[in-house]
């Protein structure tokens, strides 16, 4: 007999319905972890279903080789209360696409969509995907239970914090207040051999964490999918959940997902004093995404010393003017200092200049393929800018403000790399292509052992 869950999370493909429908993802090499880590909004959803005693299950579609036949087998095996679509923009058609198949074999049940595209334009993602019950603005660990209690009470249900329904304008967004309080995302439901991580060996076995939820800064371009309140979780947790992994899924490499890992000094401090003394910097490595105007020696070489090899910077543009007008408040001398430290530290830098912001020209594009040269970064991104729902890009773009102009609609089409979906006076749309294809040319893939030999001062 099958077992009746509550709760259905959904991580649907990338692609166009027809080809989610029709093909299964493949991985590159079998030797080789797919180049994704596990989602991480989910692994807390489902630890907090079984910290409250909820049934609940997981479908990746993207990396578990799932096709929308299997997932509305699924669901009509397991009849669960609730299905709940995690769905970034270029994701958003496939979930609405699966939701609609769903609907079709079992008319009844709620499907709501949260993650950063519903939680941007929830009115709007209700208004064309029918198939969508809600959209949930925020994040649900603290409504959960509250949401399943309430599924069948509709003036109740509409008043829950993060609950969008069709034909109510106001709404509140829920944001957890004490990470803390929340246990550590459940890998277990996870088929985690199946993913690599984000850093750059890509074998080892990795796993995100969040240190912190939130974003100060005000890129926009940036959807700041975690809000802009910055919540810190204490030193004492985060330890606690890296040993965690380390003896229960022989977690050897951790991805911080924080926007700003490190935003406050004294915080920061306090971990790597913890990380010293339960000598947690010679049993794993790590990686992070930091700020360049956020940097200092001695920042770099304690984020060595704790265990950091690998940094992500967002360097966005060489065109000082570009950086003002995306208020990015960086300088290309910020870039430039900062990468050299973390060589000087050993940490591997890595980056991404995006083309196409505003203001943004030919020569500025230029100037920072020249940049890239100069930096000698490991690995080094060139995006072409995508005026993602819910940024200051995408208000600015959808009024035809500063020269620009949204050419699609087409969420298919909002993948960082493509571009075509905005306009520009500067920049035609097959220009950027161009200059993206020239930067690549420019800096192909590296040899990482080859690159830390020959770069960096110390080996992390």
């Amino acid at each position: 007999m099958n077992q009746k869950i509550d709760v259905l999370y959904i991580y649907p493909s990338y692609g166009t319905p027809e080809a989610i429908e029709r093909l299964k993802p493949k991985r590159v090499q079998d030797d080789i972890p797919n180049q994704e880590s596990p989602n991480i909004g989910v692994g807390y959803l489902l630890a907090q279903a079984k910290k409250l005693g909820i049934k609940a299950s997981f479908i990746d579609m993207v990396l578990d080789h799932h096709t929308v036949e299997d997932v509305v087998d699924f669901v009509k095996k397991h009849r669960p209360s609730l299905i709940g679509f995690n769905a970034f923009t270029p994701h958003i058609k496939a979930a609405g696409f699966v939701a609609e198949k769903i609907k079709l074999e079992v008319p009844n049940i709620k499907i709501g969509a949260g993650g950063v595209h519903a939680s941007a334009i929830p009115h709007e993602t209700l208004e064309e995907f029918p198939a969508f019950d809600f959209t949930y603005v925020g994040e649900g660990e603290d409504t959960l239970a509250e949401i399943l209690e309430k599924l069948d009470n509709e003036e109740e249900f509409a008043k829950i914090p993060g609950v969008v329904v069709r034909g109510r304008g106001q709404f509140r967004s829920s944001w957890t207040k004490c990470l803390d309080e929340l246990p550590f995302p459940a890998w277990e439901e996870f088929n985690l051999p199946v993913y690599g991580g984000l850093a750059p060996h890509r074998t080892a076995r990795e796993l995100p964490m969040l240190a912190q939820r939130g974003c100060p800064y005000k890129c926009n371009f940036c959807m700041r999918a975690s809000g802009d309140n910055v919540r810190m979780r204490s030193p004492g947790s985060v330890v606690a959940e890296i040993e965690h992994n380390i003896e229960a899924f022989g977690c050897e490499s951790v991805a911080f997902l924080d926007e700003t890992f490190g935003l406050n000094k004294k915080w920061t401090k306090e971990l790597f004093a913890r990380f010293k003394k339960r000598d947690i910097n010679k049993k794993i490595r790590w990686a992070c995404s930091t700020r360049v105007s956020h940097t200092t020696p001695e920042l770099m070489e304690a984020f060595s010393e704790a265990g950091c090899y690998y940094a992500f910077f967002g360097l966005e543009s060489a065109d000082s003017e570009v950086l003002v007008s995306t208020g990015k408040k960086i300088t290309t001398d910020d870039m430039l200092r900062t990468v050299g430290w973390a060589k000087d530290a050993g940490i591997v830098p890595v980056g991404a200049f995006i083309i196409g912001l505003p203001d943004d020209t030919e020569a500025g594009v230029m100037k920072s393929i020249n940049l890239a040269d100069e930096l000698n970064l490991f690995s080094v991104t060139f995006p072409i800018a995508v005026p993602y729902p819910g940024t200051e890009l995408y208000r600015l773009a959808k009024a035809e403000k500063n020269g620009m102009k949204i050419l699609s609609y087409d969420w298919d089409r909002y993948g960082k790399q493509e571009g075509g979906v905005l306009e520009s006076k500067d920049l035609s749309k097959e220009r950027r292509k161009e200059l993206q294809e020239i930067a690549y040319r420019r800096h192909p893939k590296k040899d990482l052992e080859l690159y830390m030999n020959n770069n960096l001062r110390l080996v992390a």
